[in-house]
């Protein structure tokens, strides 16, 4: 199994979601949501666990709520994420399996929102999940609005 967006981590304990897999200085890097990590009381240096690999939180951007982790396994095991541009237009969120049909209503440089059918939201643990567009990621979801079944992503565009 690789470390691949929509995959699964873990701290101390508490599941996530990969949101997306970079290269960044020269190294493997996950990127999810960071309130996923601190509900397992994880922050900076704190030890994620990816199936039989693992890793190290190496920066927290706040106000994005992301965080990078450093992976330490075999770049065999690895599947680096093709970052792309999104569009007004249909995509989905990907937890696992769980595949979460959706539609990227605005574009911004930080956000962007996204509509989800009534009968099929997004969950809490469903946070940090990659929002997949053409076969791309476009962004990590962040947040949902149960009361109008919309979204935010966090723009990753920056990490392309």
């Amino acid at each position: 199994m690789k470390i691949a967006a929509g995959g699964k981590l873990e701290c101390n304990g508490k599941k996530g979601v990969i949101g997306a897999v970079i290269k960044l200085d020269q190294k493997f890097h996950v990127l999810t949501a960071y309130h996923v990590l601190k509900v397992g009381k994880c922050d900076l240096g704190s030890y994620i666990q990816f199936d039989k690999y693992g890793g190290r939180v190496k920066k927290i951007i706040w106000d994005l709520d992301l965080a990078i982790i450093e992976i330490e396994a075999p770049k065999s095991k690895i599947k680096i994420s093709n970052i792309a541009k999104p569009v007004i237009g249909p995509a989905y969120s990907l937890n696992g399996v769980k595949r979460i049909n959706c539609k990227i209503m605005t574009i911004g440089k930080t956000y962007h929102y996204l509509s989800f059918p009534l009968n099929d939201l997004p969950l809490p643990g469903d946070s940090g999940s990659p929002i997949i567009q053409n076969d791309k990621v476009m962004g990590i979801l962040a947040s949902i609005f149960y009361n109008n079944a919309t979204g935010i992503a966090v723009s990753i565009e920056m990490f392309r």
